[in-house]
């Protein structure tokens, strides 16, 4: 769901020249992070025009409701979901999210399976976590049975009890992201997978507060935590990862004790990394690392949703100054750097070759540029 360096997206799915924005309580390490906010459903706040520039720039990246990868002649199922996913946030566009899922009920063999004879747990994880956010059945969408599915591919092996894993040929790319589709498609299933698979997500989060990307490499290690030496050097931290299983633990209903202080923590991690201009990185502490959007969209936006205003407010600014303005050819697109945004022609035309990493910075960054309306935070994402 996301680019980590330009050009490249992630295999699962899983930027300053600019305003100069001072993250209010971003250093304060002592505050209490704050409690995760209900939606205002009756207040009515004028959208900012930026997140509305970046929802029509989205939606017109649909083509019968699935994103087309024309560069290399495919239809891209996942950034489908992440494009839908950003307008349900923002709201407004439930006709386009709709015709999304229309499409995907169709492709659910293309997606789920890869063209193999199996699954990707990953893959099919966040199917099912999108048709329960839509109000679809994930028993029977598209005419199958996604729960179902998900819950043959959730490991029963004592030491790795609830962790998702692929039946496709090959390496299993099962990670946290899609660990956390799954729990939280699970659980709203009311599946008897849902608990292990919950526990097993919550293992994955480190004792500095964010979750790691990549799973323990050897699923018959006995301890599979975060915190368990990390022989295979697979618990760094991760900002987009840390934002993505908060994002779908914050779908789940009537979470417990362990999610809410999973939250919490995973809070005042992201705080942290905040920069003063409000801008964050994939994967802090890594050699000259660059702000993105991608990060600093999916940080704002689940600080927007847990209450922490100020912070969501300096994320947001940071990215408004990397999208191209109203009036211009590519009017909406966030840009996935500075350098990306510098480097967008005279023409306004984004080109074939650098369309993918544009549509991913913007699906990503779109939900943040509602706070840039301080009184939409809490209110703008369901």
């Amino acid at each position: 769901m996301r680019s980590r360096h330009p050009g490249t997206a992630l295999a699962t799915v899983l930027a300053a020249a600019l305003l100069a924005v001072t993250a209010c309580g971003a250093g304060e390490q002592d505050e209490q992070p704050a409690e995760p906010r209900e939606p205002q459903a009756e207040q009515q706040v004028e959208q900012p025009a930026e997140a509305a520039l970046a929802a029509d720039w989205l939606t017109a990246q649909l083509s019968d409701g699935l994103v087309r990868n024309e560069q290399y002649d495919f239809d891209d199922h996942g950034l489908s979901i992440d494009v839908a996913l950003a307008l349900r946030a923002q709201g407004g566009r439930e006709a386009v999210v709709q015709e999304v899922a229309g499409a995907l009920e169709g492709a659910v063999e293309e997606y789920t399976t890869g063209g193999t004879e199996g699954l990707y747990s990953g893959a099919v994880a966040k199917l099912a976590s999108f048709a329960v956010q839509v109000g679809d059945d994930p028993t029977s969408f598209g005419g199958t049975d996604l729960v179902e599915r998900l819950e043959g591919l959730v490991s029963t092996r004592p030491v790795s009890a609830g962790r998702l894993q692929d039946s496709a040929p090959g390496t299993d790319v099962a990670n946290t992201i899609g660990q956390a589709f799954g729990a939280h498609a699970l659980d709203a299933a009311g599946s008897p997978a849902a608990a292990p698979a919950t526990a097993y997500l919550l293992d994955q989060q480190c004792a500095g507060g964010w979750f790691r990307l990549l799973l323990t490499e050897d699923p018959t290690a006995r301890d599979q935590s975060c915190d368990a030496g990390d022989p295979e050097g697979r618990s760094a931290p991760d900002t987009d990862a840390t934002a993505l299983v908060v994002l779908a633990l914050l779908e789940v209903d009537d979470p417990s004790a362990e999610i809410t202080e999973a939250l919490q923590r995973a809070q005042a991690w992201l705080v942290e990394q905040q920069a003063a201009d409000g801008s964050l990185v994939a994967e802090p502490g890594a050699p000259d690392p660059v702000p993105s959007s991608n990060s600093t969209g999916l940080a704002g936006w689940v600080l927007g949703r847990l209450g922490a205003c100020e912070e969501a407010a300096a994320a947001a600014q940071w990215l408004a100054a990397v999208q191209v303005p109203e009036g211009e050819r590519a009017a909406g697109a966030v840009a996935y750097s500075l350098e990306a945004f510098e480097s967008l022609p005279a023409s306004g035309r984004i080109v074939v070759p650098e369309r993918d990493q544009w549509r991913r910075a913007t699906a990503q960054a779109a939900p943040a540029l509602e706070h840039l309306q301080p009184e939409r935070c809490g209110s703008a994402s369901p």
